[in-house]
C-alpha cells in the first residue's frame, strides 16, 4: 500500500502542471474529496476511481481553423464539398458569379475536348469537342456561372463554351 500515495502524488503533479491553476484545482476538486471519507476501503475506491480520471488524456483542443477558401478558389467547385468544407471550419459562404484569369495552358484530350489552365490554379475542362476557339496562353478569359450548376467559358469575343472545373 505504500505505493500508492507515491501514484496518486504523481498523478496529481502531471494534472497540476498540464493544467492551468484554475482548470487543475477544478479537476482536483474531486480528488481532494476524497480525503474526507472516513472507511478506508471507500478512501481508496475513491482515490482510485479520481486519479484514474486525471490520468486519463484531457481533450485535445481544436486546431486553428484553417483560413478560408476565397469566393475565387471555390467557384466551379462541387457546392456540397464546398459547404461541408466551410461548415467545418465556421466559416459564412460567400459566391461570385464570375471570374477572369489569363490563360497559361491549353491542352487538347484525346477526344477533342479542351483542357483550359488559368493563372489563378483553375483547370476546366469543356463538356465535349468543338471548334478551336482561336485562344492563345496570355489571353484573358471569364468563365461565367450558368444555370442549373452549369458555367461557360467566355472570350473577349464573346464566343463561349460550356465548361466543368476539373480543379
Amino acid at each position: 500500500m505504500s505505493g500508492r500515495p507515491a501514484i496518486v502524488a504523481s498523478l496529481v503533479l502531471g494534472a497540476l502542471a498540464l493544467q492551468p491553476a484554475h482548470a487543475a484545482a477544478d479537476r482536483l476538486a474531486p480528488l481532494l474529496a476524497c480525503r474526507a471519507l472516513g472507511d478506508a476501503a471507500a478512501r481508496l475506491e475513491c482515490f482510485d476511481r479520481e486519479s484514474a480520471r486525471l490520468a486519463a488524456p484531457v481533450a485535445a483542443s481544436t486546431p486553428p481553423a484553417a483560413a478560408p477558401l476565397t469566393p475565387e478558389q471555390k467557384f466551379g467547385l462541387d457546392t456540397k464539398a464546398v459547404a461541408a468544407k466551410e461548415s467545418e471550419a465556421g466559416h459564412p459562404r460567400a459566391e461570385v458569379d464570375a471570374v477572369s484569369a489569363k490563360l497559361t495552358a491549353l491542352n487538347t484530350l484525346a477526344d477533342g475536348r479542351a483542357v483550359y489552365t488559368l493563372d489563378n490554379g483553375q483547370i476546366w475542362r469543356t463538356l465535349s469537342p468543338g471548334p478551336d476557339l482561336l485562344l492563345a496562353v496570355g489571353d484573358t478569359v471569364r468563365v461565367t456561372r450558368g444555370v442549373l450548376g452549369s458555367y461557360a467559358l467566355v472570350l473577349k469575343s464573346g464566343r463561349t463554351v460550356k465548361v466543368m472545373r476539373v480543379r
